[in-house]
């Protein structure tokens, strides 16, 4: 609470009314999210490119898939420890740079050691945006619009994975190295945007006392409605984690949280990737031309900015067990997208429903994760999690490329997943009983962060 000398940044950051300096913020995040979602997307499209252009057959693609994804468990662990300590806007300056240099990398690589490496490379880029960004979305938006606008600044990981098809299907055809480069200039250009724009956390700034100026002159553009008189120190009302130890993400209620939170990050990256890194390939062995494929792959993208459009105020009213609803929707949809026989249209509609649901939960539990930890230790929690998310990450195309090499069939390949969006469906239904007390759950927008 605020006193006569003390000013609670925390209280006025919850309570702002959206203005025109919020939405830049969000639009920033948003952006630096698109390049996260392209390059996720980019490899699946330039597979086939990939296979021709190094002699290789298809299942020798798994590295490649699971090189970046091993790059962002990486990138998210280290870059969630930087930014508790150092900031989350040069962890997403950092990030965005490293990403733009390794997709240049990757469009000029000329043997397969080399886009590996570079694959890596972009991983820890790739890794590192997401725990800062979900910490900079959750410490600047006020309370009744959190949960919503922090998953729309991830649904640029969705908008950004439809650029790929869209860019190889109508642009650059099967010319692969060009894909990488449009991947490269994205960050690039959202690099000064980041520099130059976007403010440090207010409520990052506010756990030290040596940063009164710069609370104030980013308070002052954010509610310039607020008199802050000459002398006044700036507090904010959560414990400020010393010297971190992976035990903070296991206090009271958090020790039962966080293992099922991990575990429904591990289970709903694998489904993503796992469909995400093969359908490419599998389409075209249905019958499906480069160009279908392509156009096909697209809708995955935009089924989950459909999901993440709905599961931001669902979030916001009903809270987190509707992510276990769109689980169970990811269980029924699998089932049948592999049915033999399924018309072209049928197929669009499948994997449209796929993208809903499984994109949307992502979405939705990267805000979760954001939401949940306390400002001291909130991207190191987010980090945390997308760090062992990546184990289903790294996991999925890995086990996808081993049943393609045994020549599973399309059903079987895509009855697999329903044994981990069943686990994430368990998972995020005692997510929310543990963190409301209630089988239905609270809304975010009455829920506080654990402290």
């Amino acid at each position: 609470m605020d006193t006569e000398n003390s000013f609670n940044i925390g209280t006025v950051v919850d309570n702002l009314p959206v203005r025109r300096f919020t939405m830049l913020i969000f639009f920033i995040c948003f952006a630096a999210m698109l390049s996260d979602g392209y390059d996720l997307g980019v490899v699946g499209l330039a597979a086939p490119g990939i296979v021709t252009s190094f002699h290789m057959v298809r299942s020798a693609m798994a590295p490649v898939f699971s090189a970046a994804l091993l790059g962002m468990l990486v990138g998210a662990l280290t870059s969630g420890l930087y930014g508790d300590r150092f900031g989350r806007k040069r962890g997403i300056v950092i990030a965005c740079f490293i990403i733009s240099v390794a997709s240049f990398g990757c469009g000029m690589a000329g043997d397969f050691a080399s886009l590996l490496w570079l694959r890596f490379a972009a991983g820890i880029g790739l890794g590192g945006l997401l725990p800062n960004v979900t910490a900079m979305m959750a410490e600047f938006l006020p309370k009744k619009i959190r949960a919503a606008f922090t998953t729309y600044a991830f649904m640029g990981i969705t908008f950004g994975g439809i650029l790929p098809g869209v860019i190889s299907a109508k642009l650059v055809g099967g010319e692969w190295h060009k894909l990488f480069f449009v991947g490269g200039l994205i960050p690039l250009l959202v690099l000064p945007l980041v520099y130059f724009m976007l403010p440090e956390s207010l409520k990052f700034l506010a756990l030290d006392l040596k940063n009164d100026a710069q609370i104030r002159k980013w308070l002052g553009k954010l509610a310039p409605e607020h008199f802050i008189p000459a002398g006044v120190t700036f507090v904010l009302n959560e414990a400020k984690a010393e010297k971190f130890t992976i035990k903070f993400l296991f206090v009271e209620k958090l020790k039962f949280v966080t293992p099922f939170l991990w575990l429904v990050f591990i289970s709903i990256m694998l489904v993503n990737f796992f469909i995400n890194s093969w359908l490419t390939i599998v389409l075209r062995d249905i019958g499906f031309s480069p160009a279908q494929a392509a156009e096909t792959v697209s809708l995955y993208y935009v089924g989950g900015v459909i999901g993440g459009l709905l599961i931001g105020p669902a979030l916001d009213i009903i809270g987190p067990v509707v992510l276990a609803l769109y689980a169970a929707i990811g269980c029924v949809i699998t089932t049948l997208i592999g049915v033999p026989d399924t018309s072209p249209a049928m197929i669009h509609f499948l994997v449209f429903m796929i993208g809903f649901s499984v994109l949307g939960a992502q979405v939705g539990m990267s805000s979760t994760a954001g939401i949940l930890y306390p400002t001291a230790i909130r991207s190191r929690g987010a980090g945390f999690a997308h760090s062992i998310g990546r184990i289903g990450a790294i996991g999925g195309p890995l086990l996808a490329g081993q049943l393609i090499a045994h020549h599973a069939s399309v059903f079987i390949l895509f009855l697999v997943p329903v044994i981990p969006l069943s686990i994430a469906a368990i998972g995020f239904a005692a997510i929310t009983f543990i963190w409301t007390g209630k089988a239905l759950g609270v809304g975010f927008a009455r829920l506080r962060v654990f402290q």
